[in-house]
């Protein structure tokens, strides 16, 4: 296998404070790279959040997962993470979707995929160093008034550019886009250095995603990256791996139904659990992850919507073994990244299934691409 698989995960610490800690752990333990949500009404600011964990550690890598391209004009997203990037020691990537908790809790739906691709383009412009037209960057500003007629200014800027990024030698920071639809996916490969696709942990879903999105870099006569986010839950008791997987595993295929219309290969049953998740899904408890909820019990009805069946399907759930297979199945897709969220729970189960993902499974399907691998024996 040619493709060398990273492997980065998601912060689960909500107190900023406690994320250097948690960061210095993640490095630790041997991740690639950690994500931060960019959802202002639900977690503190990702950007000050990201700041700590850059300053924690040496090696890992950071990033959002995800921002969105309607809270913030082009310049101050290109602005933040290149900061990012400047006090990492080049280590940032910019996360990047249309849009959904920062926008459904101010009362917003997610960006249109045109406007989308072209918010790509002006931001690649922007991380690049160049000069974005002045009507271009005027006209992605709400409520402003765009020109220079009524202000004292003797001279104007022609054009928008991050005028202080050219004071220090780094490298451009990579956007990765997430995308599910196949229009979503095309505008991330035709714009972004990598898609990150929010299909679930299906292999024939994930399948399709990957084919979507290097046809589509192929025809723009681009070579991108092709990841994709996965809801992991080791545990020896399978009922109690699928529960603490149930919340956040509805909360990623709710992507896949986002205009009730099904996306993507999907048997019978699927679709069905799928359009009951967008028909039940509540907001209010968007990615509940059962605190205070006994195990065996789900909270919102979003996870009551997900039976057995369908968590199995859509997570990566289950003992040792069943997850070191389904990853390796999903890694031989050619996948350049996976990442793999955890729980946001904090009891024993979660921290057990933790200390199963980290010193049993990541081993063992590290080891398995290793071996693989071209001109690296098999012992």
């Amino acid at each position: 296998m040619a493709t060398q698989t990273e492997f980065w995960t998601n912060f689960t610490a909500t107190d900023p404070r406690q994320a250097p800690a948690q960061a210095a752990k993640f490095e630790a333990d041997g991740w690639d790279g950690a994500v931060m949500v960019d959802s202002q009404c639900m977690f503190p600011e990702a950007w000050v959040y990201l700041t700590l964990c850059a300053q924690a550690t040496s090696r890992i890598k950071l990033a959002t997962g995800v921002t969105n391209p309607i809270t913030r004009h082009p310049s101050v997203t290109a602005a933040a993470v290149a900061s990012l990037q400047l006090v990492s020691g080049g280590r940032a990537t910019l996360g990047i979707g249309r849009g959904d908790s920062a926008l459904a809790y101010v009362g917003a739906s997610p960006m249109r995929i045109a406007e989308f691709e072209h918010y790509l383009e002006v931001l690649q412009t922007y991380l690049r160093g160049e000069e974005v037209d002045m009507d271009a960057a005027s006209a992605m500003l709400v409520n402003a008034q765009a020109g220079f007629d009524n202000l004292a200014i003797g001279s104007a800027p022609t054009g928008s550019s991050l005028k202080w990024l050219g004071n220090f030698d780094m490298p451009k920071v990579p956007v990765e886009a997430f995308a599910t639809g196949p229009k979503a996916i095309a505008a991330a490969a035709r714009s972004s250095e990598m898609v990150m696709l929010a299909m679930s942990a299906e292999v024939n879903r994930v399948a399709w995603g990957v084919d979507l999105a290097r046809s589509a870099a192929a025809a723009a006569g681009r070579q991108i990256g092709v990841g994709c986010t996965l809801i992991v839950v080791p545990h020896e008791n399978v009922q109690v791996a699928r529960d603490l997987a149930r919340a956040q595993i509805a909360s990623q295929a709710r992507f896949s139904v986002m205009n009730n219309k099904v996306i993507g290969p999907a048997t019978d049953a699927q679709a069905a659990t799928l359009r009951k998740i967008a028909a039940v899904y509540d907001m209010n408890r968007h990615a509940q992850t059962g605190k205070g909820v006994p195990v065996g019990r789900v909270g919102a009805a979003q996870a009551q919507a997900v039976d057995d069946d369908f968590a199995d399907q859509f997570g990566v759930v289950g003992t040792v073994d069943t997850c070191v297979d389904r990853l390796t199945e999903l890694a031989a897709l050619g996948v350049d990244r996976m990442s793999l969220w955890l729980p946001y729970v904090k009891d024993p189960e979660a921290e057990h299934a933790y200390d199963l993902l980290m010193n049993e499974v990541l081993p063992r399907v590290r080891a398995s691409q290793q071996a693989d691998a071209p001109g690296v024996p098999v012992p």
